[in-house]
């Protein structure tokens, strides 16, 4: 099972031309399955939206295609029930007033003329007032994943009006206004309580703002055939990955089995970054964890977690004793000063003696590299075969290279990609929707998490889980999984444990230490090695 691909629009269009002339599949047959399926969610989906009259917007496009055969279905009841429809047509008119059909695409055109014979009622814009006067539900099929121009005018009046009118709207594909490859709102966009996307993931839908406007996902199967994009733009993080990262665990194993990770962690009066990153190392399944910080926080630490071996970075012999980790962690609460930047450069500089060890950069050991160039030109940082993840937010990420916070907001996929390519190293650009970039061009998506792990101390909890995660299958980099797949399970894995702690105690409230107990609850189903013994 892979992880669910996230396209361009020309990679949709890729395959749907894949389908219709290389399969053979009717287009009309993928219009009207697409329509078939986002009723079916209307229909199905009466907690978002109540039976009633339905308003559909429709293009002249495809997108309005599929609007069209949807309101066709609903006038007749063929798809399960009869509802009241008015279609107000959106694209060009002839002088006579009547919707140019010489305008609409091939499709489009099909299904105007099935909807008129089918006595579907089709007004123009100026009929939108007295139809959402009584309307349920709005169906927004205006423009389809190719919109690649600033909405104005007429339309635009029509979007905000319809945004204003507070009915809730169904997106056919994607929200009208959103750039289906960036998320960027192409002047104004209708916000939807919900989108049928058909086949696969659009980028736009998990790129912000588009992500805002988009309400829940849902994806119809419609039988594209995906061969065209073997390489997606992105992939979806989710439960498939972390199966993979994370297979079942060997009866006949020891601690060892598991990986040992070592954190350069915390300095005086932060000693809580470290006991985050460790206690969410150990409760990520990693044998061991070594902890190199301060001897102010030894006490700290050794009550905190029993569990993790506490050594000081200011000891020459400590330090030493990094070369036979399976992976290291550096940067949580460090602090930027001589005393720091000293002990991340003999971490750094310290040669494995069983190859090259994954490394995770984050906080203050981003912050040091983006002081010091210098740091680039040791041993774990430096070697061919470096294993270097960088997890940083995005004001983190505007120190490394040099681009502004918004310019990174903007299009994080692009400036990820673009730093992972230059530095040779997997890039985790940390936000609502992270996402993960390797310099071969792999690209994650993380589209779980909440707003309440918005709290300082979660970004040292994904260290630390990443850092467990990468310990655990050190073996196993460059045999069956990348660096870039680990990190990004580590993301899936440290946002759904926020999900489950938001579902049982509220975004408010929860705190990075919730989601470090709830992190074996998201592995708790990947595993069980009992011995079970019974009588039947």
């Amino acid at each position: 099972m892979t992880s669910f691909p996230i396209l361009t629009a020309a990679q949709m269009k890729a395959c749907d031309g894949y389908t219709i002339h290389t399969l053979g599949v009717p287009s009309r047959v993928l219009m009207e399955r697409a329509a078939a399926k986002a009723v079916a969610f209307l229909l199905d989906r009466t907690d978002l939206f109540p039976a009633g009259p339905v308003v559909l917007l429709c293009g002249s496009g495809n997108n309005g295609g599929d609007g069209l055969a949807m309101a066709r279905f609903l006038t007749d009841g063929s798809a399960g029930e009869k509802r009241k429809v008015t279609v107000i047509y959106a694209g060009k008119y002839t002088e006579a007033g009547a919707p140019d059909e010489d305008r609409m695409s091939e499709e489009c055109r099909r299904q105007y003329l099935l909807a008129r014979a089918g006595m579907v009622t089709i007004l123009p814009p100026a009929a939108l007032g007295d139809a959402l006067a009584d309307a349920a539900v709005v169906v927004d099929a205006v423009f389809g994943i190719g919109l690649d121009r600033l909405i104005t005018g007429e339309i635009a009046s029509l979007l905000t009006a319809v945004a204003e009118g507070g009915v809730p709207v169904l997106a056919v594909d994607i929200p009208s206004g959103v750039n289906a490859d960036t998320g960027a709102v192409m002047g104004v966009a209708l916000p939807a309580m919900a989108t049928v996307t058909m086949q696969a993931l659009k980028a736009g839908l998990l790129l912000y703002p588009g992500a805002e406007l988009c309400g829940e996902i849902a994806i119809a199967d419609l039988g594209i055939d995906l061969t065209p994009a073997k390489q997606p733009f992105a992939r979806l993080t989710d439960e498939a990955l972390l199966r993979r990262v994370l297979p079942p665990r060997k009866r006949r194993s020891h601690k060892g089995t598991y990986g040992l990770v070592s954190l350069l962690c915390g300095s005086e009066g932060m000693s809580g970054a470290a006991v985050l990153a460790t206690r969410a190392a150990l409760r990520s399944g990693v044998g061991l964890v070594r902890v190199l910080t301060p001897d102010c926080n030894r006490a700290v630490l050794q009550t905190a977690a029993p569990e993790a071996i506490v050594a000081a970075y200011t000891s020459d012999q400590d330090i030493k004793r990094q070369t036979d980790a399976s992976a290291m962690v550096a940067g949580c609460g460090l602090g930027t000063g001589d005393t720091s930047l000293r002990a991340l450069r003999r971490v750094l500089s310290t040669r494995p003696t069983a190859g090259m060890i994954p490394v995770v950069l984050d906080a203050d050991g981003l912050n040091l590299v983006a002081e010091d160039g210098t740091l680039w030109d040791t041993v774990l940082l430096s070697a061919p075969d470096r294993q270097v993840v960088m997890t940083p937010h995005p004001a983190e990420m505007s120190r490394l290279c040099g681009k502004s916070v918004p310019d990174i907001l903007a299009d994080p996929v692009r400036v990820a990609l673009a730093y992972a390519r230059e530095k040779e190293v997997t890039v985790v650009l940390k936000d609502a929707h992270t996402v993960v970039a390797s310099p071969e061009g792999e690209v994650f998506i993380c589209a779980a998490g909440n707003a309440g792990m918005a709290r300082g101390g979660s970004g040292d909890v994904l260290a630390g889980v990443i850092g467990s995660l990468l310990a655990q299958n050190r073996h196993r980099i460059g045999v069956d999984l990348t660096v870039t797949e680990i990190a990004a399970a580590g993301v899936y894995l440290h946002a759904r444990a926020g999900d489950l702690a938001a579902e049982e105690i509220g975004e408010y409230g929860m705190l990075p230490g919730d989601l470090i107990e709830r992190l074996p609850l998201v592995c708790k189903e990947l595993s069980d090695s009992r011995t079970i013994i019974q009588t039947v």
